[in-house]
């Protein structure tokens, strides 16, 4: 059952929760009516075998039915998928459907197995996966098999194509395999490396125009590259985050002629603002849009303008500050913002009840997006004297801040709910104020 719908499987939500569980990875198989979210399902209270993958369905993202799980872990300690990790699902040719996860064993000293493989199970309905453990694909010789995970499988116009983020030596890499019918694989070698981090999660590539983009994740932070071919060389943009450090494990979707970028908010134990942010929690999918420069910018989807239809409130900032009051649970705010060189925007929350008062901010001078409780920030290229359009959605506590179609910030804000917000300025102004409810 999904939060806030106590009654029905169906919620309208815009970052859904199965009720007392969280959403971990998500991987999206989109198909011509709609699109299944299967993710990573996460309690406070896994057991020795933990995370099978559960799945929402969506048409629209505005509304999500709960589909329960898909894929269970395994209930011996000695099989291999003790513990289910992220992968990918795919329609093959002949309309069957397959599953590529990774199996994770903490056992695997006691058992001689390793630590993380690369899993494999169909279905022909999509409901019902049967696992194969007769073809598991372990880690190529010299790379570890303590981190060997996340497969991303593609069609190509010669078969198939995998990527599974691995480890060697002393560099992350990204792997690759080709397969003419998806159970014979073939180890082609190194996709993309990288001596910056310890290990790149959840890859995922995907064109957009004229550029190819490979995104992945480390850290509680998602990260892209660019190229003009699929193999790559891939270049690192200046900024190459797309949000700060609540949303995680995303991977593109294409659905109805627009690319999306899903993953999840993580929400924080004890519903504390000024702790840091906790593994798994809501999905939350970005639009993405390709910009003039090639860079990949996130923008909040189109669709939620028909999910927000109520204006409430339409002013324009004056005297450097604009009171906006006890905003509703679920709406949307949204304004132009001017700012010069030194120009600064702070979203301030002030909760009576709790006495917190946190904010939001859009800082010219340090071209950055950031929220203060726990530090949360977001790098941004600002120009004074240019009219940047800011998007602010809000759901209970989650408060996401788009700027522009470039960047975002994510937070889990609990202070935010039933207190007063306003807008405070300096050096900058905010025109076309508006505040729209369901």
């Amino acid at each position: 059952m999904l939060t806030g719908c106590a009654d029905s499987q169906n919620a309208d939500t815009l970052f859904p929760r199965a009720e007392d569980s969280y959403v971990g990875d998500v991987m999206a198989l989109s198909e011509e009516n709609g699109v299944y979210l299967n993710y990573l399902y996460e309690t406070d209270h896994n057991g020795v075998g933990y995370h099978p993958i559960h799945r929402f369905y969506t048409k629209d993202f505005l509304s999500f039915e709960d589909k329960g799980e898909v894929l269970p872990f395994a209930e011996d300690s000695e099989i291999q998928d003790l513990a289910v990790g992220t992968g990918s699902f795919i329609r093959d040719e002949q309309g069957n459907y397959h599953c590529f996860y990774t199996g994770h064993n903490d056992y695997y000293d006691t058992y001689g197995l390793d630590k993380e493989c690369v899993l494999h199970a169909t279905s022909k309905d999509n409901k019902s996966f049967t696992k194969d453990y007769d073809n598991i694909i372990h880690a190529p010789k010299g790379y570890s098999t303590n981190d060997f995970r996340d497969p991303q499988v593609y069609r190509t116009d010669d078969g198939y194509l995998m990527l599974v983020g691995a480890r060697k030596e002393n560099e992350s890499a990204i792997v690759y395999y080709e397969s003419q019918d998806l159970e014979n694989w073939t180890f082609k070698g190194d996709f993309y490396t990288s001596r910056d981090l310890y290990f790149m999660e959840c890859p995922d590539v995907f064109q957009m125009g004229n550029k190819y983009y490979l995104v992945f994740s480390w850290n509680n932070v998602v990260y892209y590259r660019v190229s003009d071919n699929f193999f790559g060389p891939w270049e690192k943009e200046e900024i190459d985050t797309f949000d700060g450090d609540g949303f995680y494990a995303a991977k593109s979707c294409e659905y109805k002629g627009k690319r999306y970028l899903i993953g999840f908010l993580d929400r924080k134990k004890r519903e504390k603002d000024s702790l840091k942010y906790t593994w798994a929690g809501s999905v939350l999918v970005y639009e993405l849009r390709q910009l003039s420069d090639g860079r990949l910018g996130v923008c909040m989807p189109e669709q939620y303008n028909e999910y927000f239809t109520k204006e409430l409130l339409n002013s324009t900032s004056e005297n450097n500050a604009l009171d906006l009051g006890k905003v509703p649970e679920t709406c949307h705010l949204s304004f132009d913002l001017d700012m010069e060189e030194a120009g600064r925007m702070d979203l301030v929350f002030s909760n009576p009840e709790s006495g917190e008062d946190y904010k939001l901010s859009i800082d010219n001078q340090d071209d950055n997006i950031s929220f203060n409780a726990f530090p949360n920030n977001q790098p941004i290229r600002l120009e004074s004297g240019t009219k940047y359009h800011i998007d602010v959605v809000v759901e209970k506590d989650i408060v996401v801040i788009y700027a522009d179609g470039i960047k975002a910030l994510s937070n889990r804000i609990y202070a935010a709910v039933g207190a007063d917000w306003e807008i405070e300025l300096t050096d900058a102004l905010a025109e076309n104020v508006m505040i729209y409810g369901k």
